[in-house]
């Protein structure tokens, strides 16, 4: 940190001729000084007049502070050019660092125009990377004293400045969101950065941003570590509490569908689990849980075949999209799933075992070879015309190939079917 002194010179600085009445002066030299929270309450005091005076030609302060700086350094002897200007640039970021907060209190208590007071307080001098962070508290209070109108207004602005969830601006964003109650916009980074920060049960914006972490980029991987056990951590269960069960449900199926990575869905996943929908549930969903099966990541997949299961009996063309599916999938944990569903169902119906040639012809394909040799055990216990997955045989390796060869070619009752 340094000191006033050290920063500014032994001597006063002059005040730039706008900065007229006594009060405006005081506030400047709390600026220069450093003096965040006596400022803070002086802000506080101001008429309109003084607000505006200071709003005006406060970005000029900056350029002062920058332009007095290099000229103490000027006065330094040095050896070389590159010194003079390692030590200028090192000297004027460690000033605005620490006069940071400073800073952003004034433009917040004094700028009229919304739009200038945020470009002000997110700008390069302010919105320092590493500065101290900004004591929200203050800042919100030193906000009260501005229209209502205003607040609001910086408040929504601010919020669409959030990048990433640990945004130096967020904390201050969702402060006065929360203070003016104006309504969050909808923007994903400010529902990530909501996420980290403490909340507590009557905050004003969890009913706007809670149900929105099903659609806003980036929610899931905030929560991606929240747990079941041994009893739902805390987002887990306030989703339960406050979000209506058929759009949590909804929410998560739909979040599904959007894919992603798989930490990206974990928070949805265990969501879903808790929630535990019922087969009526399932069922008005079915055509969307069957649509996951392809290509979601593995644990979204076994979710949806697990949902699937749950309703069955299912319609036929329903039942043959479900094992095409799961045995296209290279984890053989679903690949086997399927191959079940496909045993079952030849048993109960003999004659659709030409609906499912083409799950026996993917599943020859597999790289797993226990896969492979289910695949070719079902068939030789299910299938009587070779023709159904001829294209199919060449794919196998060559013990499971010669098995379906030996078959078709000799007749049907060249090999007994293995019981599988």
């Amino acid at each position: 940190m340094i000191s006033p002194t050290r920063a500014f010179g032994h001597a006063a600085p002059s005040t730039p001729k706008f900065f007229s009445g006594p009060a405006v002066r005081r506030i400047l030299d709390l600026i220069r000084r450093n003096q965040v929270h006596e400022l803070g309450s002086r802000l506080l005091t101001l008429t309109e007049a003084e607000r505006g005076e200071i709003g005006r030609e406060l970005p000029g302060l900056v350029k002062d502070l920058r332009a007095e700086k290099t000229a103490e350094l000027a006065r330094r002897d040095y050896d070389a050019d590159w010194e003079r200007a390692w030590d200028e640039g090192f000297e004027i970021d460690e000033m605005l660092d620490e006069l940071a907060s400073a800073l952003l209190l004034a433009g917040i208590g004094t700028i009229t125009g919304p739009a200038a007071a945020v470009s002000f307080i997110t700008g390069r001098d302010v919105n320092r990377r590493w500065a101290v962070g900004v004591n929200v508290a203050d800042a919100v209070r030193v906000a009260a004293s501005r229209p209502v109108e205003w607040q609001r207004d910086v408040a929504v602005r601010l919020a669409r400045r959030i990048r990433r969830p640990n945004d130096r601006v967020a904390p201050l964003a969702v402060a006065l969101l929360r203070a003016s109650g104006a309504e969050p916009p909808d923007h994903d980074p400010l529902v990530a950065a909501w996420l980290r920060m403490m909340t507590h049960p009557d905050d004003p914006l969890t009913s706007c941003l809670l149900p929105r972490i099903f659609d806003a980029e980036g929610a899931g991987r905030e929560l991606r570590d929240e747990r079941l056990t041994p009893a739902p951590t805390r987002w887990l269960a306030r989703v339960r509490g406050d979000v209506p069960r058929d759009r949590a449900i909804d929410g998560c199926v739909s979040r599904f569908l959007r894919g992603g990575e798989a930490q990206d869905l974990r928070f949805f996943v265990r969501l879903h689990d808790l929630l535990a929908p019922t087969p009526e549930e399932t069922g008005a969903r079915l055509r969307d849980y069957l649509r996951l099966l392809p290509s979601s990541p593995g644990p979204v997949a076994e979710l949806a075949a697990k949902q699937i299961k749950a309703v069955f009996p299912i319609e036929r063309a329903d039942l043959v999209e479900a094992v095409e599916s799961l045995t296209f999938r290279a984890e053989a944990k679903l690949a086997t799933i399927g191959l079940r569903w496909l045993d079952a169902e030849l048993r109960r119906t003999p004659s659709a075992v030409a609906e499912f040639g083409p799950a026996l012809v993917t599943a020859y394909g597999h790289t797993s070879f226990n896969v492979q040799s289910r695949a070719v055990d079902l068939t030789l216990k299910h299938v009587t015309d070779g023709s159904l997955v001829a294209d199919g045989i060449a794919t196998l390796p060559a013990d499971l190939a010669a098995r379906l060869s030996a078959r078709f070619s000799a007749g049907p009752q060249a090999e007994q079917p293995t019981e599988v």
